[in-house]
Formats: C-alpha cells, sequence, structure tokens
C-alpha cells in the first residue's frame, strides 16, 4: 500500500519527496486501509467463495476507502491535493489490490486442492441431502474440506451403497475428535438426534453445521434471519436490496449522469431543440408519465420526434409512422431523444441501466399476462437496460416481445453487479452505432 501512495506521487510530481499536504494525507492513508480491513474482514477469503465475490469484496473496501479517505484529506489537508496524484492512487488501488486479492485466492484453492490448509468434517445423514454435500465436497477439492465419513440413522440399504457409509449414529459418539473439525447434519433427522449431536459436538469445541432442506432452485438467493427465536428465509433477496451495492449505483448514475449533462446534453439541447421547433410546431421535449420504482409515476422526458397527436398514449410508434418528423427518425434510429432522461437520472427517478419504464397503458395490458411483471419495478428504471442491449426494443404487439423483456428485466435484477451495468452500457452503444432494425 505504502509503494502505491509514493508511485502515485512519482506519477504526479516526479518525484517520491513528501511534503505537506501529502504528509497528512499518507499518514491518514496508512492508518485508514488497515482500520477499515480489521473492520469489514475483507481479507478473510472463506472456502466456498468464487472468484467474482473475492473481486467484488475488494473492489468495494477499495470503494469505500476511497471515499473516505477524499473526504478526510479536504478537511484536514491544508492545500488541495492534486487531482493527477489522486486519480493515479485510486486507479492503482483498484487495480491492485483486485488483482492480489484474486491471485491470492487462486494460490489457496491450489494449495488446499493439493492437500494444505485442510478442513476434516463428518456427515450426518445418509439422505439425499448428505448426499449431494458429499459429492459437492468430491467435486471441489478446492474448498479445502474433506468428508471423513457419512453416518446413518439407521443400517443403510444396499441400494445405497455407493456412498460410503462409516457407521449409525452410534458409531458417532464414539469418533476420535481430534481430527473433525466440523459436523454436517442432514435437516431430515428428528429434532432429538440433532439436540444429541450438537450437545456432544459442542462438548468437544467441533463447528455443527446444518443441512437445510429448501428448495433453492425456486427462491434463486436467500437469506437466513432471525428474530429471537423464530428462524425466517428472507427469499429472493436481490444484490441492489444492500445499502452499500445501491449507494454505489446511485454515485455511478450522478458521476455519469453529469458527465452526459455538461458535455452533451447542454448544446444537445439548443440546438435539437432549435431544429425540432423550426420543423414542427410543440415543444421541444415530450413528457409522458412511465411507472418507476415500486410502482410510483414520473415525467419521462425524451427530444420529441414527432408531430403533436392525440394518440401519443395510446399508440404506440411503428415502422415508417407517419406522425414521425424527418430529423425525429433521425433521434430514434440513433437513440439520440433519449438523452434527456439523464436529466430523470440525476434528480433520482431512474437510474443509467435499468428495465426501461414503459407507459402506464401498457403496463396495465400486460401486467396480468406476464409472470411476475411487477419484479421489474423493484428498481428504478434505466435509460437503457439487459433487453435492449440484447436488441428487445422498439414496437410491442405481441405477447412474447413483453415476456422476454420481463424475463431479461428479472435476470438484471437478480445478477446485478456494477461489472453488468458497464457490459450493458457498452453492448448499447455497441448496437446503436451498428444500427438496429427495430430501432424507428
Amino acid at each position: 500500500m505504502m509503494v502505491l501512495f509514493f508511485l502515485s506521487l512519482y506519477i504526479g510530481f516526479g518525484s517520491f519527496e513528501l511534503n505537506q499536504p501529502y504528509t497528512t494525507a499518507f499518514f491518514v492513508y496508512i492508518i485508514g486501509w488497515p482500520i477499515l480491513s480489521y473492520i469489514s474482514r475483507d481479507y478473510k477469503i472463506g472456502r466456498a467463495v468464487s472468484y467474482y465475490n473475492t473481486f467484488k469484496k475488494a473492489f468495494t473496501s477499495v470503494f469505500v476507502f476511497v471515499s473516505l479517505i477524499t473526504l478526510v484529506w479536504l478537511f484536514m489537508a491544508g492545500e488541495v491535493i492534486e487531482r493527477h496524484f489522486i486519480t493515479s492512487l485510486i486507479l492503482l488501488l483498484f487495480v491492485w489490490l483486485t488483482i492480489y486479492r484474486v491471485f491470492i485466492h487462486l494460490i489457496l484453492d491450489r494449495y488446499r486442492t493439493f492437500g494444505g490448509n485442510i478442513k476434516n468434517a463428518v456427515i450426518i445423514g445418509y439422505d439425499p441431502l448428505g448426499f449431494k454435500l458429499f459429492d459437492l465436497l468430491q467435486r471441489k477439492p478446492h474448498y479445502g474440506i474433506r468428508c471423513k465419513g457419512i453416518f446413518s440413522i439407521t443400517q443403510p440399504t444396499v441400494k445405497d451403497s455407493h456412498y460410503p457409509v462409516s457407521g449409525i449414529i452410534s458409531d458417532f459418539f464414539e469418533l476420535d475428535f481430534t481430527e473433525i473439525d466440523s459436523v454436517y447434519i442432514s435437516d431430515r433427522l428428528g429434532q432429538g438426534e440433532k439436540n444429541k449431536i450438537i450437545q456432544f459436538a459442542d462438548n468437544h469445541a467441533k463447528r455443527v453445521k446444518l443441512l437445510p432442506e429448501i428448495k433453492t432452485d425456486l427462491l434463486k438467493t436467500f437469506v437466513l434471519r432471525r428474530y429471537e427465536s423464530v428462524a425466517v428465509i428472507d427469499i429472493n433477496r436481490l444484490p441492489l436490496d444492500s445499502v452499500l451495492n445501491r449507494f454505489a449505483k446511485r454515485s455511478f448514475d450522478l458521476l455519469f449522469s453529469m458527465v452526459v449533462i455538461v458535455f452533451l446534453l447542454s448544446w444537445m439541447w439548443p440546438l435539437f431543440g432549435l431544429i425540432i421547433k423550426l420543423e414542427s410546431k410543440g415543444p421541444v421535449f415530450f413528457k409522458q408519465y412511465r411507472e418507476g420504482k415500486d410502482g410510483s409515476k414520473f415525467l419521462c422526458l425524451k427530444f420529441r420526434t414527432m408531430i403533436r397527436n392525440d394518440q401519443a398514449d395510446t399508440m404506440w410508434a411503428a415502422k415508417d409512422d407517419p406522425r414521425t418528423t424527418k430529423f425525429g427518425s433521425f433521434l430514434r434510429k440513433t437513440s439520440l431523444d433519449e438523452f434527456p432522461q439523464f436529466l430523470n437520472v440525476f434528480i433520482g427517478q431512474m437510474s443509467v441501466v435499468g428495465p426501461r419504464p414503459h407507459p402506464i397503458s401498457l403496463n396495465e395490458a400486460y401486467k396480468t399476462t406476464v409472470e411476475k411483471f411487477a419484479k421489474r419495478h423493484e428498481s428504478r428504471p434505466g435509460v437503457t437496460g439487459l433487453a435492449q442491449a440484447m436488441g428487445y426494443r422498439g414496437e410491442i404487439n405481441q405477447f412474447y416481445q413483453m415476456n422476454s423483456r420481463v424475463k431479461l428485466d428479472r435476470f438484471y435484477l437478480q445478477n446485478w453487479s456494477f461489472w453488468l451495468d458497464l457490459k450493458v452500457i457498452v453492448l448499447t452503444v455497441f448496437g446503436i452505432v451498428k444500427g438496429q432494425d427495430n430501432a424507428y
């Protein structure tokens, strides 16, 4: 971490010399990182953790760290911190720490695969729950968990003999626990047997883990909570339910929308507005109520692309629509008519990426026929979305068109990540440059 700080100094000033206000900045930097790492425990790499989660954890830590120290520097440093230095440090931190953490994860996985850092476990439950865990541990040796045996309530039948059985529960109580680290218990065991095993394991200071019988293929994601003595499973929890993820997405939305407003919309507005006014009578902006997060209504902005008509809320734009002006046709094909929506993003009604907001009457027509239609409204609507990036845009006149969009919207919300947002933005830009047949 110290090397990165001085390397940033060199990039910014061509020297490693540490003068004020950078002496103060260095003190905050070198003290702040260990404290943040200790509080968040972000340096710990679990046994059943994906590389993506390790990358995400490292990325989040750097994001929080950079945000905090930048704020502290603004108050503590007597002079302005040079922007080239800050930019260099942020980039180096993001690149180095994420690569370093993923590399350590990779090395640790290889070490565990070949027999290092091993935890030994036993499974209580000669049933599908126990078999599923046994198969997983056999398939994933890099978890570093080795099953030392499966114990059954009763003597197993011949048909189950392809899974090694170490005996019945009474044999479990005779084990030498000096080489056992944890005990996995099937939820199919009776409560009496569970209590005995848990008490026995506690007496030997061994960790106990329960294998719950939950249909996880239907729940997709879930979090187990506890309200005092009552266990509650929070099903289908979304990534954007996390406060930190929402903060990161909103910060990106603000930054991205400000850049677009300042550098693009600032000259598009007067230029396009003049052309629109000269070509046909009416306002520069087309405003229409759309359905946003949790069903809230907001006025969605677009550059007007049609002559004024009374069917704007009931008749959608079609190919060679006589209502569309010549300049409006250009705006639609290039998606430039959507750029005023970055004002909606800036004030918090929309996001850069998310499910596209539909006219209210269109939602009313499909919300009772498309499965889980309302799930797409669990997040702010987007200027672009995964469905649009995959080519589902333009006129909707058949059920499958809306159904496909909603499926992609739900996939996006269930699998949201900062990198997925960037991918959608890149695909959207590529689609605009390439041109899409249904962009009219």
